[in-house]
């Protein structure tokens, strides 16, 4: 097997759950199978305008040399990390880079499936709080608001039917209309359940599993308390599967995580999608078989 380097642009480590985090547990992966890997802070990169150096180790590095650069950093994905994916899509074109920033920038976590209408739970994206209220109006239904930017369920919120303060609640999430934020319909579960984290390497799936939010909370993210457990991947789950891949492909998005709820499809999370983790402890051998993928 050939010995490949590997650069990681991630978080400050002592941001990151160290027993829990992703990224960490393929890198140890990748190194145990005598990888070379480097982390890199987004601070630490800067480009001449025909390299991308990053500084790691006490030392300079060109990014270039390395076999394949992963973008790994954590929502949310404000104006620092939308210049993170401008400095490095140049270096797109000398090395691999996982995720392509480009596509990173087109697939917005909260909006790509809207591509899949279909999939989808009826949606509406807007500023303004009085729209949501007459598309909650129309389904009859709870409805799910959602900020475009965050991570772990950050700012997510149910809105009930007839809610006390709606329009208080909605103008808060839009800051007064200036903010835009996806409403999908609510997707009741049975008592128990959740949604489930299916996890991509390409069209590869490395895994599935469910995860049940903790009492009191309809957000199953474990960041919040959820817990996780082995399921099946449906038929229904399948398909969607294989009609997002295409898509996921052509925008140069490798490394995938696609959250569904009773068979439709919620969000695809590009930036630093997690589970490698819950797929281990459930089934074995998720992070190393996507370990032999990327050195391959």
């Amino acid at each position: 097997m050939k010995r490949k380097r590997f650069a990681f642009v991630m978080d400050p480590l002592e941001t990151l759950d160290l027993r829990w985090d992703t990224s960490l547990c393929l890198l140890r992966e990748l190194k145990r199978l005598g990888h070379s890997t480097s982390l890199f802070l987004p601070a630490s990169l800067a480009s001449n305008g025909t390299k991308i150096h990053g500084e790691a180790g006490g030392r300079k590095w060109d990014l270039a040399d390395f076999d394949a650069v992963f973008i790994r950093k954590d929502p949310p994905f404000d104006g620092a990390y939308l210049a993170l994916t401008y400095l490095l899509e140049p270096l797109a074109k000398k090395t691999q880079v996982i995720n392509h920033p480009r596509g990173i920038r087109n697939a917005n976590e909260k909006l790509f499936g809207l591509r899949f209408a279909r999939g989808s739970p009826p949606s509406l994206v807007t500023s303004r709080a009085e729209e949501i209220l007459s598309f909650q109006a129309r389904l009859r239904s709870e409805v799910v608001v959602k900020p475009l930017y965050e991570k772990g369920g950050k700012g997510v919120f149910q809105l009930k039917r007839g809610e006390r303060g709606a329009s208080q609640l909605l103008r808060q999430a839009t800051r007064g209309g200036k903010e835009i934020v996806v409403a999908q319909k609510f997707i009741p579960v049975p008592p128990g359940t959740g949604d489930k984290r299916i996890l991509l390497w390409k069209e590869k799936v490395l895994g599935v599993f469910e995860r049940i939010p903790r009492p009191g909370e309809f957000r199953s993210n474990l960041s919040l308390g959820g817990s996780f457990r082995s399921c099946v991947f449906t038929k229904r789950e399948k398909k969607l599967v294989q009609e997002l891949v295409p898509e996921l492909l052509k925008e140069g998005l490798y490394w995938t995580g696609i959250d569904v709820r009773q068979g439709w499809l919620l969000e695809v999370n590009v930036t630093s999608p997690a589970g490698l983790v819950e797929l281990d402890q459930l089934y074995g051998q998720a992070t190393a078989r996507l370990a032999k993928y990327v050195g391959a």
